[in-house]
């Protein structure tokens, strides 16, 4: 954290720079590192001040020039390293041989600080810079008269939407990339629960018992992908929260480009996990032979980008992410009751209003009549008192969808992601203004 806030302000090259204590709580090998970057920074021409509060040893050396401070912000000295040792050496205090001087001027400066006060207010280095302030406070300073590169620190320009969008697209692909471990372990799983479900369908026949077993894997489907991809994004922005509200309280980015930069790295990881589930399914189940593979791969990818966009709106609008779980379960199950599989569309004309904010529904019923649509023959049981769903527009009509609500389907799914996405943003943006940044 203490690297990533000293990197914020450098990124837009400020001519002056003010730390405060960027070494505190960093063990001596980092912060020895982040005073190295401060010593390049000053090397290309810019003023680095910063406050160090007891210095590892050899830190303190780094600094070109110090001043220290005793209590109530009295000062004891000014000036370089070197030039801080003799004049504490004139005053009797002389460094011992192999002894950290930051540690050594810091207990001359808690026990002696009246008498090193005292000495340094009469002493020609502090004569020297009180009469330089007096100067400078006397000057009138006009532009022309200004150092050019202060004049040009004046003309910052706001970085375009485009351009910061960009750069955090570039950053989650970076991220992405460090946790490549994660990833695989993500795709192991997806592959592994795709097998297990494949295999327990594989190659059903086109029959009364086959309809059931058709129906319930792509069920499975698209309810187990928009399930996984609401839940793989409910902790994102929570742990990111920290940080964002960093960045933008320092002017960084600003929120919408960042959700977006959030949205679309989303999609794309969501749509190859998705199209990979699917077709693990599509070709071990041997689906290709009652539909296409786009047929099959179409509303499944949709329903898992719709239900990535609701674990975000889920995740912004709630801080506390075991209230966003237990808000999230409830919610989930209406989508997985009201989707047609678990009770018949049909039977209950009012409670299966609730469909039309199922994901689950406008996905299943999409795959649905992808699946049987163009079936003109279903074979029956040879017992003729059994009921019989002899074509496709049987089986879509059975379970209570219509046949060209297709792309009505498709419209539903694009509408949640919207709103979904709409609403985690305005909840971002509250956050962003309410909370402050550290």
């Amino acid at each position: 954290m203490k690297r990533v806030s000293l990197a914020i302000p450098m990124l837009s090259d400020p001519p002056i720079l003010l730390c405060d204590e960027p070494t505190t709580g960093l063990d001596s090998f980092s912060a020895s590192q982040i005073v190295d970057l401060l010593r390049v920074f000053a090397t290309n021409g810019k003023v680095v001040i910063a406050s160090v509060h007891q210095p590892a040893s050899g830190i303190f050396e780094m600094f070109d020039n110090v001043c220290l401070l005793a209590s109530g912000g009295r000062q004891v000295f000014s000036g370089g390293v070197n030039e801080a040792k003799e004049h504490f050496s004139k005053l009797g205090f002389v460094l011992p041989q192999a002894y950290n001087s930051a540690e050594f001027f810091l207990s001359k400066v808690s026990t002696e600080s009246y008498l090193l006060s005292k000495k340094f207010a009469d002493s020609e280095t502090h004569i020297a810079l009180l009469n330089d302030i007096e100067q400078i406070s006397k000057r009138r300073v006009h532009g022309d008269n200004m150092n050019k590169v202060f004049l040009e620190a004046n003309d910052f320009k706001n970085v375009s939407t485009c351009t910061q969008f960009r750069f955090l697209v570039w950053r989650s692909a970076v991220d992405l990339y460090r946790n490549l471990f994660m990833v695989f372990v993500q795709l192991a799983l997806y592959v592994g629960t795709a097998l297990l479900i494949a295999l327990s369908v594989a190659h059903t026949d086109l029959d009364q018992i086959g309809i059931t077993n058709i129906q319930g894997r792509n069920y499975t489907v698209v309810v187990e992908t928009g399930f996984a991809q609401s839940a793989s994004v409910l902790n994102s922005l929570p742990a990111e929260i920290p940080v964002v509200m960093r960045e933008i309280g320092n002017g960084l980015y600003k929120p919408f480009p960042y959700y977006i930069a959030k949205i679309f790295t989303t999609v794309i990881r969501t749509t190859i996990e998705a199209l990979i589930f699917a077709t693990i399914i599509y070709v071990v189940t041997g689906a290709s032979d009652d539909i296409s593979f786009g047929g099959f791969a179409i509303p499944v990818v949709l329903c898992g980008v719709t239900s990535s966009a609701f674990g975000y709106c889920i995740s912004a609008i709630f801080e506390d992410i075991s209230v966003a779980t237990q808000l999230m379960n409830p919610v989930d199950f209406v989508s997985y009751v009201t989707a047609g599989f678990v009770y018949n569309l049909n039977a209950a004309p009012v409670l299966s209003l609730l469909k039309y904010f199922s994901r689950f529904y406008y996905g299943y019923e999409a795959m649905t009549i992808m699946q049987w649509n163009g079936v003109d023959s279903i074979a029956c049981p040879e017992r003729k008192d059994l009921p019989c769903i002899n074509t496709g527009a049987g089986v879509i009509t059975d379970y209570g969808y219509h046949p060209n609500n297709l792309a009505l389907d498709f419209i539903g799914l694009l509408v949640m992601f919207l709103i979904f996405n709409g609403i985690g943003f305005v909840f971002l943006l509250k956050r962003t203004k309410k909370e402050g940044s550290y």
